[in-house]
């Protein structure tokens, strides 16, 4: 589905953290690398330059920081939720344009139920990443 012009708004459980992006995402990348389906998350992706990030009083944003160290996954400290993955540092592949990650599981699942659901396998084995950034329980090639 081709994304719409209709402004989304994700939220972590608690609604200390709040993201919006302009418009629905052109499809939903169910990534299945070692931190993306520990986490669970599915995410829609957008220019960092088209997000608006919100915390309420008090809130605070933690990040998980591993690997190349050219993301950080962000998550709220009070309910635990990962809201986000956000770009240190453009990314070592040199593949695609510079990007954010929302996690589409906190947006009203009645708004994506058109959107396209890819799962994403190509990182199991590539080539660009090196084997200590492997998770020690996963039998993946990196």
């Amino acid at each position: 589905m081709a994304a719409t012009d209709t402004s989304i708004r994700s939220s972590c459980h608690c609604g200390a953290i709040t993201v919006t992006v302009p418009r629905l995402p052109e499809y939903i990348n169910v990534c299945q690398c070692t931190i993306c389906r520990r986490y669970g998350a599915a995410w829609g992706y957008y220019h960092p330059d088209e997000v608006k990030i919100e915390t309420k009083p008090n809130a605070v944003t933690k990040q998980y920081v591993w690997g190349d160290r050219d993301l950080s996954f962000n998550f709220c400290d009070n309910c635990g939720c990962v809201c986000y993955w956000w770009p240190i540092r453009p990314s070592s592949t040199d593949e695609g344009e510079y990007q954010m990650g929302l996690n589409t599981n906190n947006v009203n699942p009645e708004l994506l139920r058109f959107v396209d659901r890819k799962f994403e396998y190509s990182l199991l084995m590539s080539p660009l990443r090196s084997k200590d950034t492997a998770h020690p329980d996963d039998p993946a090639k990196y």
